[in-house]
């Protein structure tokens, strides 16, 4: 059960490395307890703050007194930056999963977080979904998370060592029917990740969980509880 409490949301500003990015920043009126990141999916597969599963963590977690933040990307929304030739970034990323200014993006999340850490000084849990789990986990090492949260990582497209680094609580949330790789695969991964982990696994909406969001999120809630992160009921 969410706890009533009433919420702001504002739109903010942050300053990245040479431009500037712009977030919703949501917070609970009478105090809080935690704050949190999300990063959002890659920029070309719907990653905006204003992305289904972002939004619907962030739904979820400000009434239980988490401040949370989410960004756009450098050249996405009203960020500023991003990539000079998109058609060409573009056509690289369908022909080979990745391409050389992606590195960008993991720098406007090390300032995001740097942003959260100035308006919220609590120990920031770290959610990442799809291409944002290596945005997050890219950054691990210069952060004191309180929490892990991985949501449909693509591991076979990227390097996930730095979670060795951090031995904060994590949790891996992942469908039944991912099409960026096979459930074995997914599964034998989880497995060879550090612990403290858990790994939950939904019959949900394959790699977007489209129409499955309260599942998503409501298993994010359940691993904060169960680690004393949220306020209790």
């Amino acid at each position: 059960m969410l706890i009533e409490t009433a919420i702001t949301e504002e739109n903010v500003r942050i300053q990245g490395q040479d431009r500037m990015l712009e977030g919703i920043l949501s917070y609970p009126n009478d105090g809080a307890c935690s704050s949190a990141l999300i990063a959002g999916p890659h920029p070309f597969l719907g990653g905006d703050m204003r992305n289904n599963v972002v939004s619907a963590l962030l739904k979820a977690l400000v009434p239980q007194g988490v401040v949370s933040l989410a960004f756009n990307y450098g050249g996405v929304g009203g960020s500023e930056g991003g990539p000079t030739d998109w058609p060409a970034v573009m056509s690289n990323f369908w022909k080979d999963g990745t391409f050389a200014e992606e590195s960008d993006w993991i720098e406007d999340t090390r300032s995001a977080v740097a942003a959260l850490r100035q308006w919220c000084d609590l120990p920031p849990l770290l959610i990442g979904y799809s291409f944002g789990c290596w945005a997050i986990v890219s950054n691990l090492q210069e952060l004191r998370a309180s929490a892990i949260v991985l949501i449909s990582p693509n591991f076979k497209q990227h390097a996930f060592d730095q979670l060795s680094e951090c031995s904060a609580p994590l949790l891996l949330i992942h469908s039944d029917s991912d099409f960026t790789c096979s459930l074995s695969e997914v599964v034998a991964w989880a497995d060879s990740i550090r612990e403290p982990r858990k790994r939950v696994q939904l019959a949900a909406g394959e790699h977007f969980f489209r129409g499955h969001e309260a599942k998503v999120s409501g298993t994010v809630l359940d691993f904060l509880k169960g680690h004393n992160i949220l306020w209790t009921d």
